[in-house]
């Protein structure tokens, strides 16, 4: 694997966060040696961030693909960096890194997580992609209150939640021993309730780009999460147009790509390589 941290600046025109971006968030690429005709970009979710998609990324760069994944404004950063951001600055990011790679290969293959998932979909309907891949896909969020958010976003910073970390998940990234507990501080201890809004709308808006997509599409959900259900990837695999395939993958949560049962991950990054490789 040949991975480098010194890739574009795909935010430039939006917001330029204020703190040094944390060793596990920086964004990466895995590229062959000798060059390839075709790329796959992976977009990460909401609070997320780019090393949490090292898995697919690996597996896809060992069949013969070079990977990108960007790092979307506001993320592994700050609680403050975040809070100023917003679905503009991460599609628009999201829109340039796709238009970079669309230059440079014969096909870009796209896969999101999560809110990457959204992202990944509007793209795919923005740009008439041909092979789409979205884990646990945040089409449907039924735990958001959305009346309650869009009342109180223009009041409420954010609200305070409990976050414990969870030492069953293994990471696969580069990154230093406290970046867990600092995005966990930084993020995921919070609820910003204008970030949750722009969520919101950037499910809503990749929703409405369903119809109209013509990626073969496979869309895959995790029977045990508790967060996105099986219900978002069925939204999109019932879709008229291309060829589509829902996988709900047994043991799986919602963080697939790097999934605590080991073979719930497997089994969901098999599924990612095999959809792009046959196709």
């Amino acid at each position: 694997m040949q991975i480098t941290y010194d890739i574009p600046n795909f935010s430039q025109g939006y917001y330029q966060d204020r703190r040094p971006v944390r060793k596990c968030a920086r964004p990466w690429a895995m590229l062959q040696s000798g060059g390839s005709k075709k790329a796959v970009i992976l977009y990460h979710g909401y609070a997320g961030y780019p090393g949490e998609l090292i898995r697919p990324g690996i597996d896809l760069y060992a069949k013969g693909w070079d990977v990108w994944c960007p790092r979307l404004p506001g993320h592994g950063t700050s609680g403050r960096d975040f809070s100023k951001t917003g679905k503009d600055d991460w599609l628009g990011t999201a829109f340039a890194a796709y238009e970079y790679l669309k230059e440079r290969y014969e096909e870009v293959a796209v896969v999101g997580h999560s809110m990457g998932g959204a992202v990944a979909t509007i793209v795919a309907g923005r740009y008439s992609t041909e092979r789409l891949v979205l884990l646990a896909p945040a089409l449907l969020i039924p735990s958001i209150p959305v009346e309650q958010v869009r009342r109180w976003r223009h009041f409420i910073r954010r609200r305070k939640v409990a976050w414990q970390a969870d030492p069953a998940y293994q990471f696969h990234y580069e990154g230093d021993p406290d970046d867990d507990a600092y995005l966990g501080r930084q993020y995921w201890s919070y609820v910003y309730l204008r970030q949750v809004w722009q969520l919101e709308l950037l499910r809503r808006e990749a929703v409405g780009a369903v119809e109209a997509l013509v990626a073969d599409t496979l869309a895959i959900s995790g029977a045990k999460d508790p967060v996105i259900g099986e219900a978002a990837s069925l939204l999109v695999t019932s879709k008229p147009l291309g060829t589509n395939l829902h996988r709900s993958i047994k043991g799986g949560g919602h963080y697939l790509p790097y999934d605590k049962d080991r073979a719930a991950q497997d089994e969901a990054m098999e599924a990612v390589v095999a959809w792009l490789e046959e196709r």
